[in-house]
């Protein structure tokens, strides 16, 4: 036997030990999954029965509750139609308060115009009034400056009168 031979036979016995092994794998895995089948199907009756329990007393429960369910679901429709009759009048309201506010809004807004205009014709009337004041001071001052010469011109007259009747008087005596 030559050396090609053994390595030959050796990886066929290495190849059979390993089909040994993976058919004991397999077979332990069979077993595995057997037990996992019977435990599975175990608890799913046991879940499947407190299931059918839990549904059964549930629904004797609720044996003879169909008229108040009946009359919640009225009850909801009811509410329903409120809240669609109560959102239409809150729209028509909130349109009407729309409107309001608009009217309000030009109103102002007129107002403040015609406040401002009102200030303005105030403003030129008072423009006009301190005017006339001045140009009134300014004739009393030119009517004081007069009068004053005036009076001073009494005065000096006075001065001349008396001189004059002093002089009369002297060439009296």
């Amino acid at each position: 036997m030559n050396a090609k031979d053994k390595f030959v036979f050796g990886l066929l016995g290495a190849l059979i030990i390993g089909a040994f092994y993976f058919q004991f794998l397999t077979d332990e895995l069979n077993k595995r999954m057997d037990t996992l089948n019977l435990a599975d199907k175990e608890h799913v009756d046991i879940v499947l029965n407190e299931f059918s329990d839990s549904l059964r007393v549930y629904n004797l429960r609720f044996i003879g509750r169909g008229k108040h369910l009946r009359k919640a679901q009225k009850d909801i429709v009811a509410n329903a139609d409120l809240i669609e009759r109560n959102t239409d009048s809150l729209a028509s309201m909130i349109d009407d308060v729309n409107f309001t506010l608009d009217n309000f809004m030009r109103t102002t807004k007129k107002n403040f115009r015609d406040v401002n205009n009102d200030i303005d014709d105030l403003s030129t009337e008072v423009q006009g009034t301190i005017r006339k004041l001045k140009q009134s001071i300014s004739d009393l001052e030119q009517k004081s400056t007069t009068l004053e010469k005036r009076l001073k011109e009494i005065e000096d007259l006075e001065l001349i009168q008396e001189a004059f009747i002093e002089a009369k008087e002297d060439d009296d005596d």
